[in-house]
């Protein structure tokens, strides 16, 4: 748990607020202590989470459904509780709305260490294979149209784009932004082949219900029983949107080592079967250069000044590391050889 417990900049209710929303729930508070952008509620030895929520009741009554089904499969996956009322959302006043949903801890997988990296990947096969076989009344609630990989591509090129032309027409240039414009062609031309084969190759990509948000932070105990954490931004996609980021992230923390990377989609296959356009997807989605693309939009979205330094340093990082990336993208498409 000790990954969990520390000071944030994710919105959290304000002083005194988030205990009053607790009384709207059955529950005998014993201690309340500051999460990673939530609080964290003690009761009777065990520990709850009490997280913003970004979405509709209706999805939360939806997503509510889903982990109880999933306890099925895993009895320590997280269940959201009901408030005293029978409703799954809490509202603070003139603010953002919460839920509450009971919180295993455990630390996070160690993305150094090849068993717990090869155990999360494991673990995510098992969760997908699972919610296929979820019964799903509410499915509208779950579909989120904005998360179209075309979509997201066509977006996220023309914020490169934007980027490029502010740098462009400034007379006085900051290191990132020089660094920025040199390797810009580069990247964008990586960016925009994806996007172009997107709209030559026909995915015939099944919906089923992904984690959405699955990566190393939300996977924990991973050297013993793993358990996967935060499910609220679970929708209806390719479920290789998780396997794709889950690789991404992994790699980019091991130098894109090709040998990590072709045991982790080989252990998922061995839990659930990749076919022939599940494969195509995940190479196009691991084909597009999205660490800087997020290297870019954080420095677009942010005091330029202040994140000038952090984002360089980023920028730097990826370049050194890209043609270990080519080279696993190239044994990716050689079909592992």
């Amino acid at each position: 748990m000790e990954k969990e417990i520390e000071t944030t900049a994710f919105v959290m209710p304000r002083y005194g607020q988030g205990e009053q929303l607790l009384c709207e729930y059955d529950l005998c508070v014993d201690a309340v202590t500051k999460g990673r952008g939530s609080l964290l509620i003690h009761s009777a030895g065990k520990v709850y989470m009490l997280k913003e929520f970004h979405s509709s009741k209706e999805k939360a009554a939806a997503l509510a459904n889903v982990l109880e089904q999933l306890q099925q499969w895993d009895e320590k996956s997280e269940t959201i509780l009901a408030t005293k009322e029978g409703e799954y959302l809490v509202k603070e006043e003139g603010g953002p709305s919460y839920l509450l949903k009971t919180y295993p801890g455990g630390k996070e997988c160690d993305v150094k260490n090849p068993l717990e990296v090869m155990e999360g990947v494991r673990k995510l096969g098992e969760l997908h294979a699972t919610l296929r076989e979820v019964r799903l009344e509410q499915r509208e609630v779950f579909r989120a149209p904005e998360h179209s990989l075309s979509q997201e591509m066509y977006r996220h090129n023309r914020e490169l784009r934007n980027l490029k032309n502010y740098i462009r027409k400034k007379k006085r240039k900051n290191s990132f932004e020089e660094c920025y414009e040199e390797v810009f062609d580069s990247f964008y031309q990586q960016a925009l082949l994806v996007e172009e084969k997107l709209k030559q190759t026909e995915l015939v990509r099944k919906e089923y219900l992904c984690h959405g948000d699955y990566h190393y932070h939300n996977v924990t105990d991973c050297s013993r029983r793993s358990v996967i954490l935060h499910y609220e931004n679970m929708r209806l996609d390719s479920q290789m949107c998780d396997l794709a980021k889950y690789l991404r992230k992994v790699l980019e923390k091991n130098h894109w080592n090709n040998e990590l990377g072709m045991d982790m989609i080989a252990t998922y296959n061995r839990v659930c079967l990749l076919s022939e356009m599940d494969m195509r997807e995940l190479m196009l989605r691991l084909s597009y250069p999205e660490k800087f693309w997020k290297i870019a939009n954080h420095y677009n979205n942010n005091k330029k000044a202040l994140a000038s330094k952090r984002d360089g340093e980023k920028l730097r990082q990826i370049i050194s590391q890209e043609p270990m990336r080519q080279q696993f993208l190239s044994r990716l498409y050689n079909g592992g050889q």
